[in-house]
């Protein structure tokens, strides 16, 4: 049945409406789709930021120029937010008419519009009239800057509940008012500059670090290598001290025995000038005709008892000079020769007997009288030497009777050397510090505090051995060689 014009003109305007509602829903999906794409393509853009090469100036200027793209934003600004001190820094600021220049400045937080953001941690879309509004309710107590924007809007920067500051944009311009709509997108923008800040103040620390890490680095290599230089001084001066602690060993050892040959020697000369003397009597005696048996037979009883004297002293000191070249060669050279343990040790105790007949202290040797070994001897003679004097001088106090004891044996391939002498002995400090190079417990008395460092070192080093030392206060010294045959 044919319609008639009124419902023919009712439906024509119905299908009108139901076209034009179609084409309003198919711009706003356009609108929508567009926003969208625009939403996509700026939050692209903000991961595309090449963190590694961009520095945060400019890296702020990259957001800016994504989120004007946007939403209209020629006043624009970033704040960041300190928790140490509750203040603002703004590294980025842009205003068409805020005389104020922000940028880079430190403020307190105080209780502003950008506070207020920070305080809520949501984003705000005020005007000026919302703000007098919460001034008037205690919310704000003032507003930094020019006040009179028509549209303001602040969104949070917070990425994993870390709130790094605000993005705030305003307007001017009374034709340009933000919706509930760009708030949303703004605060949807500023969790991804949020997480991207993350990412590059992480990159950032991290090259800090590198670079930090790198100059430590150098300055480490050059530490080292200064130390190494030093050490290597050090070993040098070390090893000529030690090497003047074995000459001034030595020339103890020359002046000792030189004193003691005196004695020898005085005697035979003046046994010598005695005889000279009967010698020339009885010669005059004889020339002149007076010689008598009697006279004979007292020069014959003095030439007997002078004789005697000489042959005695000459060989004390032909003894004397026999050790002392022994010991004095060796304490010079690294030769390695076959000793005899027993009398090496008799020739070395000989050579110190200056040194040891004005103590009370007595040296016993215990060790086979057929024991032989090849050896370093002035290593041997050097460490005997050293541990000797040191008992005299450290170990004992003047005329106080004491007991050095010396084993010797061999077992299991190897030489045990057993040194123990029973005078006042050391505290566990001082007998950790005994080996130590320049430590002497008589630091002013003329010790130099490389004896026993010394030792250490031709024991560990010439003779590839060991040494241990125990002791106890009142209770002596001992100390445990050992080092291997041949």
């Amino acid at each position: 049945m044919p319609l008639s014009i009124p419902e023919y003109s009712a439906n024509l305007q119905s299908e009108t409406l139901d076209r034009q509602q179609y084409i309003l829903q198919l711009e706003e999906e356009v609108a929508e789709r567009k926003r969208s794409e625009k939403l996509h393509h700026a939050l692209y853009k903000i991961a595309s930021i090449d963190y590694n090469n961009n520095s945060l100036d400019v890296f702020y200027k990259e957001i800016h120029s994504i989120i004007d793209e946007l939403i209209y934003s020629k006043n624009f600004f970033i704040a960041l937010y300190s928790e140490e001190d509750f203040s603002l820094t703004i590294p980025y600021f842009i205003d068409e008419k805020d005389e104020h220049n922000f940028k880079d400045r430190k403020l307190p937080i105080g209780k502003g519009v950008s506070a207020y953001v920070l305080r809520t941690r949501m984003p705000q879309l005020l005007d000026i009239s919302q703000v007098n509004k919460l001034i008037t309710e205690g919310e704000m107590d003032e507003v930094l800057g020019s006040t009179d924007f028509t549209s303001w809007m602040g969104a949070p920067m917070i990425s994993a509940n870390f709130l790094h500051g605000l993005i705030v944009i305003q307007s001017y311009d009374e034709d340009i008012l933000y919706t509930d709509e760009d708030l949303m997108l703004l605060h949807f923008v500023a969790q991804h500059v949020a997480s991207a800040i993350d990412t590059v103040v992480n990159t950032q620390q991290r090259k800090d670090s590198q670079l930090k890490m790198a100059k430590q680095h150098r300055l480490l290599e050059q530490k080292n290598h200064d130390l190494n230089h030093v050490i290597e001084q050090l070993k040098t001066t070390q090893e000529e001290l030690i090497q003047k602690e074995k000459m001034a060993s030595l020339g103890g050892l020359v002046a000792g025995i030189a004193h003691e040959i005196n004695t020898p020697l005085g005697i035979c000369v003046t046994g010598v000038s005695h005889l000279q003397e009967e010698y020339k009597i009885i010669k005059q005696s004889f020339d002149n005709a007076t010689l008598t048996e009697v006279k004979l037979m007292n020069f014959f009883e003095d030439i007997e008892e002078v004789l005697a004297i000489l042959a005695t002293n000459t060989q004390r000191g032909a003894s004397l000079v026999n050790s002392f070249k022994q010991v004095a060669v060796d304490q010079s050279s690294d030769e390695i020769r076959n000793i005899n343990v027993l009398q090496y040790i008799d020739e070395i105790t000989l050579s110190l007997r200056p040194k040891l007949k004005r103590t009370n202290i007595t040296i016993d040797v215990e060790c086979d009288s057929k024991l032989f070994i090849n050896v370093n001897a002035g290593a041997i003679s050097q460490i005997f030497s050293n541990l000797i004097l040191n008992s005299v001088n450290h170990g004992f106090d003047e005329s106080t009777k004491g007991r050095i004891l010396i084993e010797a044996y061999e077992k299991n391939s190897s030489i045990i050397i057993r040194y123990r002498d029973d005078g006042i002995g050391i505290d566990d400090d001082a007998l950790k510090l005994l080996f130590e190079p320049f430590y002497t417990t008589k630091r002013g008395d003329g010790g130099s505090g490389l004896g026993t460092h010394l030792v250490y070192n031709l024991v560990t080093g010439s003779l590839k051995g060991k040494i241990t030392v125990k002791s106890q206060l009142g209770k002596g010294l001992a100390y445990l060689i050992k080092f291997p045959v041949g």
